[in-house]
């Protein structure tokens, strides 16, 4: 009998041991599962505008969750960020920015940032050219410097060099971090250089044989890093910002322009309403061709993976059919 009932006591003790072996053993299970999850989890990248997320994308590959600040489809010279953009940028690792001329509304987000969040100016190291236009338009800051800093042309990625530039600066400061591979992040950084110095040496060639120089353009002025690198003249009917006022008396400059240089088209921005554009064709019978300055893509474009060196081709084709390039 008392045999029994040790053998008994023996059972309900393993049984015991079992039980508490099973409670306990989901949650050290889940414990350890948060501990590699925190070890594995990807640096959050926030950029602002479209052509330094698609560097940024195409340095890191999957080894970072990148997100463009910007909305597709949106203009980017009147954006302000909302609330929820500002968290955005605030629980990200590190925030990629364009400017303080392009982008003023950062200068107050960034002094407020953790120090967790490593910021990058993509503007480092590069000399912004000024407009050529003397009026007092640009991105809408009204400010005791606006006047000095609106002269300042702030689309600097539209000069090759610019953006090789950049991708550098983007580079060098992610492999500062330690968090990503640096022998990947070394290799893709070579191969985006050597793509985006071809794509300056196929603009070169091109532009360097064409009937007609000068750039017509119905739209703010967005171009004149282009112009200017291969040696092309450029005439629009705004300023800086594309909220800049246009009068008659601009658009019967271009389109005294077009006829004059018996131009083949005249040019209008994507992302920008083109009244004024079909204006003039419907005044001088030429067609309008399209120029992207890459600020900001559509949503079909950003759901299509599609590219920042893609959308400089595509323009080329375009220049190429407006300046009558060989």
């Amino acid at each position: 009998m008392k045999s029994s009932r040790f053998i008994l006591l023996i059972i309900l003790l393993l049984l015991g041991a079992v039980a508490i072996f099973a409670l306990n053993r989901p949650k050290d299970v889940a414990k350890d599962t948060v501990q590699i999850q925190s070890q594995t989890q990807k640096p959050i990248i926030v950029a602002t505008l479209f052509p330094f997320y698609d560097i940024t994308k195409t340095l890191v590959g999957d080894q970072a969750d990148i997100s463009l600040l910007l909305p597709p489809g949106i203009e980017p010279h009147s954006f302000e960020p909302t609330p929820q953009d500002i968290i955005q940028i605030q629980e990200a690792d590190i925030f990629i920015y364009t400017g303080d001329i392009m982008e003023p509304w950062v200068k107050d987000i960034i002094a407020n940032l953790p120090k967790t969040v490593t910021i990058i100016d993509a503007s480092k190291g590069i000399n912004l050219i000024e407009s050529s236009e003397d009026h007092d338009h640009g991105h809408g800051h009204d400010d005791k410097n606006s006047k000095e800093k609106l002269a300042l042309d702030p689309h600097f990625w539209l000069d090759f060099n610019n953006i090789i530039i950049a991708t550098n600066t983007i580079s060098d400061s992610l492999a500062q971090l330690n968090v990503l591979d640096s022998n990947s992040l070394t290799q893709n950084k070579t191969t985006l250089i050597k793509d985006l110095t071809q794509l300056d040496t196929d603009y070169a060639n091109t532009l360097g044989n064409c009937r007609n120089k000068t750039i017509i353009q119905a739209g703010h002025r967005t171009f004149g890093y282009l112009a200017r690198k291969y040696n092309l003249e450029y005439i629009t009917t705004e300023e800086l910002s594309p909220n800049s006022d246009t009068s008659a008396q601009d658009i019967s400059k271009l389109i005294d322009e077009i006829k004059e240089e018996k131009a083949k088209a005249v040019f209008s921005e994507e992302l920008i309403e083109p009244r004024i554009a079909k204006t003039v064709s419907d005044e001088t019978g030429v067609p309008i061709l399209l120029l992207n300055g890459a600020h900001n893509i559509t949503s079909d474009q950003f759901k299509s993976g599609i590219s920042f060196i893609t959308i400089m081709r595509e323009n080329l084709e375009n220049i190429t059919i407006g300046l009558d390039c060989k």
